[in-house]
């Protein structure tokens, strides 16, 4: 009988359950009200928890790089495990506000974002021709860990065990998923490992420190940046969005809600697309429709049409998961599997800025105006610029091929290279040791 650890749907699986268990940094928000009311911490204080976790989460990401080549993948798990289940754990007892920064911000947050990459990079060495569907289903799992454990947080919050012991008890479930996933690490079989994508494979495979130096690099980065992070101030302050243009409280929170739902399973529909009209129509089609999304967007807040906006409030939510799944599978595709854990770590960082700064312009210009007539203004200009970075992605990466293809299949940069590296170095090494 076929052992099921060797089974890639079966790691796929337990690579959503694991990001899903680890997504528990996005249900921060639940929180807030228990931990003010006790401790009489204002929003701003609170609020400042989940953008150090969010930092720490980029820095997470990008650790697996440098990691991954002197330990294995197991390894590299079991340190974002220890840092995650410290961090929930500690929570119990805290009394000051900067252990709730240093406990869930940094423990959280670097746990989580390693355990991303060390999942992100186990499993799509198994699925080189499905890249996109893989990242996809992955993203979504790790985005809906707010729906999920939030409301698993929530009714253990206002329960008889209280915030404490909630903190403890989602503790110990991240240990006991961890120790099942732990044994889904697995070093794909030569067969599985050469399996590449049916279109737009570029076929050459890139360090970090080459990889930083590529066009193709940061006109994916500029590309998937400017409207995720338009988009991530539009998440930020969507409730207010839709009361500002007469909305009920109700049909607001309702239309968060499918905001949220959106942004989900946009990451999977992100995915079938890329594996569909592949890399370079993918790269296109995306900020063609945040154009459209975002012109209808204004129109509705311009002539305060709140039952218009809330459609679009949906797209926009399905559109912003689209473009965070695309982001490994560019990488994959692009720049190989063997450094898969260093470039996707530093687009992550290059996106964070992104995500700090746009809902902080989205505030100002609130605040300037008395509305956001001014961001809606500005928003398509970024769909416009996020649209003509995908259009140049493909002679750029067509430049990359005739630069590295041909004489990377000797050094290993090529296909033939990658191919050779998927076996002995998609995981690190052996899978249950170090170096």
């Amino acid at each position: 009988m076929a052992d099921i650890r060797t089974n890639r749907y079966a790691i796929l699986v337990c690579g959503i359950l694991t990001m899903l268990m680890f997504g528990t940094i996005y249900a921060w928000s639940i929180f807030i009200p228990p931990l003010e009311a006790e401790f009489g911490w204002t929003r701003s204080q609170t609020s400042l928890v989940f953008s150090v976790a969010m930092i720490g989460l980029s820095f997470g990401m990008l650790s697996i790089g440098p990691l991954s080549k002197v330990l294995s993948l197991r390894v590299c798990f079991v340190a974002s495990t220890s840092l995650i289940v410290l961090g929930l754990f500690s929570c119990q007892f805290i009394t000051e506000l900067w252990q709730l920064y240093v406990f869930y911000g940094v423990c959280c947050g670097l746990g989580s974002g390693m355990s991303y990459t060390v999942w992100t990079t186990n499993t799509l060495a198994w699925f080189g021709d499905k890249v996109g569907f893989a990242s996809g289903v992955l993203v979504m799992g790790f985005g809906m860990g707010a729906l999920v454990l939030g409301s698993l947080a929530s009714a253990l919050i206002y329960s008889s065990l209280g915030w404490r012991l909630a903190f403890v008890v989602i503790a110990a479930l991240a240990l006991v998923e961890a120790l099942v996933a732990i044994n889904f690490i697995q070093e794909p079989p030569p067969r599985i490992a050469a399996l590449k994508p049916k279109r737009d494979a570029v076929g050459v495979t890139l360090p970090g420190s080459k990889t930083v130096r590529e066009p193709s690099f940061w006109l994916f980065c500029i590309w998937r940046s400017v409207v995720m992070g338009a988009g991530g101030a539009v998440i930020a302050e969507a409730s207010v969005m839709m009361t500002g243009i007469g909305s009920s409280i109700a049909f607001a929170t309702a239309a968060v809600g499918a905001l949220g739902l959106g942004n989900g399973f946009g990451r999977p529909l992100g995915g079938i697309l890329y594996d569909r009209i592949g890399q370079n129509r993918t790269l296109v089609v995306l900020p063609a429709l945040a154009l459209a999304v975002s012109v209808g967007m204004a129109a509705a807040y311009w002539f305060e049409a709140p039952w218009l906006f809330a459609p679009f409030l949906l797209i926009e939510g399905l559109l912003y998961g689209m473009y965070a799944a695309i982001n490994t599978s560019y990488m994959r595709t692009t720049f190989g599997q063997r450094d898969l854990a260093m470039n996707t770590g530093i687009s992550a960082v290059v996106l964070a800025p992104f995500n700090l700064v746009f809902p902080l312009v989205a505030a100002a210009l609130f605040e300037w105006t008395g509305g956001y007539e001014a961001f809606f203004v500005i928003v398509p200009a970024f769909a416009l610029l996020s649209l003509a970075c995908g259009a140049l992605c493909k002679p750029a990466n067509a430049r990359l091929q005739a630069r590295y293809g041909a004489a990377g299949e000797t050094a290993g940069t090529g296909i033939a290279g990658e191919l050779q590296d998927a076996a002995g170095q998609t995981t690190g090494r052996s899978a249950d040791g170090v170096g």
